[in-house]
């Protein structure tokens, strides 16, 4: 904007220039893409571009200034007077005019850089069918070998949920003491007994991790006490596919350490009722996670409006590919019900809408926002399942 306006000056003076290059991103964000030795050429070229602008100006008043008779040593006639504003105009103009390439080359150099973070990205995973109780024993000896890796001293699995879209989560006791003994057979040892009351969720009080259990001992430090749980979301009409969520978080920091999904039958079966592909994508059209993920340590909530197949597989992508935060709050209070889930500490939500779709895929479209801020369309999120082609009939 300084540039522009000093060629506004310029041209006032009867001056041609050739117009600025129009940028795409404005001046003051200029100087987040560039580095150290760049910002102070900035500092510089933009500070000269104001003495110019000042220099401009002071001729310019000088030169349309009315002409008074002066006398005494400081005696200027008209010709004098305007010989000098001129002489002041054309210094502004040379500063403006020595400042002007470095600002352009900085401009182009901060857009490449603009363009090149903002880039669509693809977030993929690939879903490959698995039978329902090889899902079990293979999500139980993954999730145990992160804990043991990490240094849990505790896991506990606290429940599972099956959640039809439309419809209030369903606790699932079946499913619970199935991960169980399949977590009991790759360790007998790993689990911690279950409390005489059971579990459920009890806010924090203030900073303070949840309680689960009257019987609770709070941790007083991360890597102590694991939390698991499953989730099922039926994806067919025939509900001949499904898909299996099994969930890790730490008890202290309630945040979601782990998570296994697979793409299964709505239970156990000895073989599939039909054979299925599945990938899970979400383009994101400005390179919005990679972004938040390396600006710093962030939680997004998901807010009371998303859609639960599209937050369960946001959540997925956010642990698994994207390496964003994801509180475990809200998902246990959906498996153990309780108290208000606590934000865990996000400073932003998740909207994430069903946007059409048919039986075999799932279309979501996330957006994000932030208090005091406008929402960010982030893409489109697609869950599809594919059967394989059948060969042509001879």
């Amino acid at each position: 904007m300084l540039a522009l306006f000093a060629s506004l000056v310029v041209f006032a003076a009867s001056e041609t220039a050739p117009l600025p290059p129009v940028p795409i991103i404005p001046d003051p964000e200029v100087p987040r893409y560039l580095n150290i030795v760049e910002r102070s050429e900035w500092g510089r070229a933009v500070r000269q571009i104001e003495l110019g602008q000042a220099r401009v100006q002071q001729g310019m008043s000088i030169m349309g200034a009315p002409r008074l008779e002066s006398k005494g040593a400081f005696a200027e006639t008209a010709e004098q007077a305007k010989a000098r504003a001129q002489k002041i105009i054309d210094e502004g103009r040379n500063q403006l005019a020595q400042a002007q390439p470095s600002l352009t080359r900085l401009r182009n150099v901060a857009a490449a850089r603009h363009l090149e973070v903002t880039k669509t990205v693809n977030l993929n995973n690939e879903l490959p069918q698995a039978l329902w109780n090889y899902s079990l024993t293979l999500s139980a000896v993954r999730l145990q070998k992160i804990a043991r890796d990490q240094g849990f001293k505790q896991q506990h699995l606290v429940g599972a949920i099956t959640v039809v879209e439309g419809n209030k989560p369903l606790r699932t006791t079946a499913l619970t003491d199935q991960l169980r003994a399949a977590w009991n057979k790759a360790d007998p040892k790993a689990l911690s007994p279950v409390p005489v009351a059971g579990y459920g969720y009890a806010c924090p009080a203030g900073d303070g991790p949840a309680t689960l259990s009257s019987e609770w001992k709070l941790p007083t430090t991360p890597r102590q006490t694991a939390l698991i749980w499953a989730e099922v979301y039926p994806l067919t009409a025939d509900n001949s596919a499904s898909l299996l969520f099994v969930r890790m978080a730490d008890a202290f920091s309630m945040r979601v350490i782990a998570s296994e999904v697979y793409l299964t039958t709505t239970g156990p079966a000895d073989s599939f009722p039909k054979v299925y592909t599945a990938s899970l994508s979400l383009k994101d059209e400005k390179s919005f996670i990679p972004r938040l993920a390396g600006s710093g340590d962030w939680v997004l909530s998901y807010d009371g409006t998303c859609s639960p197949l599209g937050a369960a597989l946001m959540r997925h992508l956010c642990v698994r590919v994207g390496n964003l935060g994801v509180g475990a709050s809200q998902s246990l209070v959906e498996v153990l019900g309780g108290d208000t889930p606590s934000l865990d500490g996000a400073k932003a939500s998740w909207n994430i809408t069903t946007d059409g779709g048919s039986n075999l895929v799932k279309s979501f479209k996330v957006a994000s926002a932030s208090p005091g801020a406008e929402k960010t369309d982030v893409g489109q999120l697609v869950l599809k399942l594919e059967e394989p082609a059948k060969p042509a009939g001879k």
